[in-house]
């Protein structure tokens, strides 16, 4: 009985001690930059007063990570910064209780973002009640939201130049061979990439939110399909066997493909459980395919990483294949260097054309959440942004695309130069007399 009395006692005073360190815990002070004041709620992005009643109702506490690994909840009870605020942006807020905002405070003041997996620290986070969509309040982590204009003026200034470039492609009839024709469809497919991922930017597509991600996917998925069938055939070229494949069978590589990859995907989206091999098209509140996790690997950067690379290859081995046909000319005192050295300054063109820029949204996508190389791939991604303007620039504001749209408008037969997605095949004969 006296042993019974011992080991009883001893409980008590192990279970008092661990209540008095958890009330120690909650109670202690958690240093954070407040948003506003701390009786202030924020409602749509502005601090309000709160009522006595929500004063009274609300807790100010926050769950937080110790560096053990040991969940426990702090009061937020003075600041140590002035309120935070974002003066060009709106200010976003974070929340546990949803799949796709949720994040992890710990005991430092860091916070890990879950979506993207980047943490920040004190100075780039507040905390504050918010006015919640069921109603309630409760206090939150808010940031910054990341500014849109940069990349909706870029996107906007590159669709206008696609729609331009196409334009010219189809009023003038020699621009249409088989390469200009996969090049078309490229730049279509590419608008209206840029056309959804712009409604999922600004919030347009809420209303038919599943279908812009899939439309969207489909149009990208289906613009590097045309990528590819572009290098196949610019690849032909430059080795002087052009393909004598119809421009329908190709219609039907890149349309089909594109079908089929899209069709796998909405299956996905509706039968797979496992939520990191679901492709959540439409879901935590994207209307684009999720690209926060490996499962867009699986449905979206897996194929695009298979095209890039054959893309690649095709285009190191017509680089290969022109420094070879150098070397020959200057032995070869009889072929006239010149078609060669106008294909060497052909290669920004090559590099556009086949795809290779493209090769950076694979390494973004794979380094996402470090924060340097995300801040020195923003470079790459502008450019990818860019890619109406630069094809617009490359390929229509140049001496022979200007000489043929002239012969077009004014009617006037004149010689002009071959345009440069025919240069190839204008000098393959040239590179067929070299020993």
């Amino acid at each position: 009985m006296g042993k019974m009395r011992i080991l009883l006692g001893s409980f008590v005073t192990a279970l008092l001690l661990m209540i008095q360190t958890i009330n120690a815990q909650y109670f202690d002070g958690f240093h954070v930059s407040l948003c506003c004041l701390k009786d202030q709620v924020l409602i749509n992005g502005e601090c309000f007063d709160m009522t006595e009643w929500e004063l009274n109702k609300i807790d100010f506490s926050v769950d937080v990570t110790l560096y053990n690994g040991l969940l426990v909840k702090k009061y937020l009870n003075r600041q140590w910064n002035k309120p935070m605020s974002c003066e060009t942006t709106n200010m976003l807020y974070l929340d546990n209780k949803t799949e796709s905002n949720g994040y992890t405070l710990f005991e430092d003041g860091t916070l890990l973002r879950h979506y993207d997996k980047v943490t920040m620290n004190q100075r780039e986070y507040c905390m504050q009640p918010q006015l919640l969509e069921d109603g309630s309040i409760r206090i939150v982590p808010h940031i910054c939201e990341a500014s849109k204009t940069g990349q909706t003026v870029v996107m906007i200034i590159s669709m206008i130049c696609l729609l331009l470039t196409i334009s010219v492609y189809l009023l003038v009839q020699k621009l249409r061979d088989l390469v200009g024709k996969c090049f078309i469809c490229y730049m279509g497919c590419l608008f209206m990439g840029y056309l959804f991922l712009l409604f999922d930017l600004w919030d347009l597509s809420k209303g038919f939110c599943m279908t812009a991600g899939f439309l969207g996917y489909f149009f990208v998925i289906s613009a590097f399909l045309w990528l590819n069938a572009i290098s196949f055939n610019v690849y032909n070229k430059f080795r002087g066997t052009p393909s004598k494949l119809p421009f329908l069978l190709f219609w039907i590589y890149a349309w089909g493909t594109a079908v089929v990859l899209t069709g796998i995907t909405f299956l996905a989206n509706k039968l797979v459980e496992i939520n990191d091999l679901n492709p959540r098209v439409g879901k935590d509140d994207l209307c684009w395919i999720n690209s926060r996790d490996w499962s867009a690997m699986i449905y979206f950067y897996g194929p695009i990483l298979l095209i890039v690379v054959l893309n690649v290859i095709m285009f190191i081995m017509t680089v290969i294949h022109l420094i070879e046909m150098k070397c020959n000319s200057e032995h070869n005192q009889k072929v006239d260097p010149a078609p060669i050295v106008k294909d060497f300054a052909f290669f920004p063109h090559l590099f556009i054309m086949m795809g290779i820029s493209w090769s950076f949204e694979i390494v973004s996508y794979l380094v996402q959440g470090n924060k340097f190389w995300e801040d020195v791939l923003l470079v790459a991604d502008y450019f990818n942004w860019s890619q109406g303007t630069i094809i617009f620039v490359l390929f229509i504001l140049n001496g022979s695309t200007l000489k043929l749209l002239k012969e077009r408008i004014t009617g006037k037969d004149e010689t002009t130069k071959v345009p440069k997605s025919e240069i190839a095949q204008k000098h393959t004969k040239s590179y067929q007399r070299m020993p």
